[in-house]
């Protein structure tokens, strides 16, 4: 388990000490105070005072960040982890070590995962600050906790989704522009056929509407969280056995 969990570190700081993630946070940052200093702009003016209209700030970036933003990372981090590491053959020097197939995958797998969370949280957090700034309010930070932990659980199945389409291939342009088609497929089929959206895990991105939105009977809660699990198990079941059948 030591080592297990030492390997998880390793993938990890792989990721973190890449300098585009990097970026990829700061332009969060700056993504979260522009759409903030837009929000003061039309802002209103009554009786000669300037009355601010922030909306909860947390839950208005989640939908872009949750849906668009933090998944093109992951479909990175996992084609670093994955294809680039089996194109320059530093895959074997991983095998090498006193450690399994399973171990390896897995660990590749939670530490894209983390990474993603990672991000989320960021989002979490630099919201809620810049809300006590321009506001001084903070009282909607447990209710966009929840949201934000609840949408934790659909974010892992695209990690789950983009590490098994890494197991095709060695290129890593090429993982990332079938993520991004697959991802996109889903996603805009699921708008333009709405009864199709349910059957597909992309619909559920938005994880915390179901839970923190209109009441949904317990059956149907079921059924939704067994079709997450579905595609959570397949995904990483078919990637994992063609990762342990694969030759490096």
């Amino acid at each position: 388990m030591n080592i297990f969990w030492q390997n998880i570190k390793n993938e990890y700081f792989k990721l973190a000490h890449r300098k585009k993630y990097l970026i990829f946070m700061i332009i969060e940052i700056v993504i979260c105070v522009c759409v903030l200093l837009i929000q003061v702009a039309a802002s209103r003016v009554m009786d000669g005072k300037v009355v601010l209209q922030i909306n909860n700030l947390a839950m208005a970036m989640l939908s872009f960040f949750i849906i668009i933003y933090i998944p093109m990372v992951v479909f990175m981090a996992s084609s670093d982890l994955f294809s680039v590491e089996m194109s320059d053959n530093s895959m074997k020097a991983v095998l090498m070590r006193p450690i399994s197939r399973a171990k390896v995958f897995f660990s590749k797998t939670i530490a894209v995962s983390a990474f993603a969370v990672q991000y989320l949280i960021a989002l979490l957090l630099i919201t809620t600050i810049l809300e006590l700034i321009s506001s001084g309010s903070g009282l909607r930070f447990w209710s966009s906790l929840g949201a934000y932990l609840l949408d934790i659980i659909p974010l892992i199945i695209v990690v789950l989704m983009a590490v098994f389409i890494n197991q095709f291939t060695k290129s890593s342009s090429l993982t990332m522009f079938v993520c991004i088609l697959i991802y996109a497929v889903f996603y805009i089929v699921g708008i333009f056929v709405p009864a199709a959206s349910g059957l597909f895990f992309i619909g559920y991105m938005q994880w915390h509407k179901l839970w923190m939105g209109a009441y949904i009977p317990l059956t149907a809660m079921l059924s939704k969280i067994g079709i997450l699990c579905g595609y959570g198990l397949v995904f990483g079941g078919a990637g994992f056995y063609i990762f342990d059948k694969r030759d490096f």
